[in-house]
């Protein structure tokens, strides 16, 4: 038992687990087929989008969300991450002795 941090209920996953992936092939392409046959027939075909397509469509507008996906993009390089802890040294020991004599 924690006294400063309650812990955070599992979050809800909603994926089913007795799925058949055949099933699921098999009921596409019924639909597929359907809306083919009703294009033949010259009937007008609502327009249903599959969800899996608009996954991921919508973040990259905004700049806050995309910047984090970038695996290219460097927060800080290496070298001057490490003239900063220079500078920060010498002004450490500037703080402490009051010259900048090593």
């Amino acid at each position: 038992m924690s006294l400063f941090s309650t812990r955070e209920p599992r979050r809800f996953r909603g994926v089913h687990i007795y799925t058949s992936e055949r099933k699921d092939k098999l009921d596409k392409l019924v639909a597929q087929a359907k809306r083919e046959e009703q294009l033949a027939r010259g009937e007008e075909v609502p327009y249903t989008p599959d969800i899996e397509s608009y996954r991921g469509k919508f973040g990259h507008n905004q700049k806050h969300l995309s910047r984090y996906r970038d695996p290219d993009r460097r927060r800080l390089h290496p070298g001057a991450a490490i003239a900063i802890i220079v500078v920060l040294l010498i002004l450490w020991h500037y703080c402490l002795t009051g010259s900048f004599r090593f």
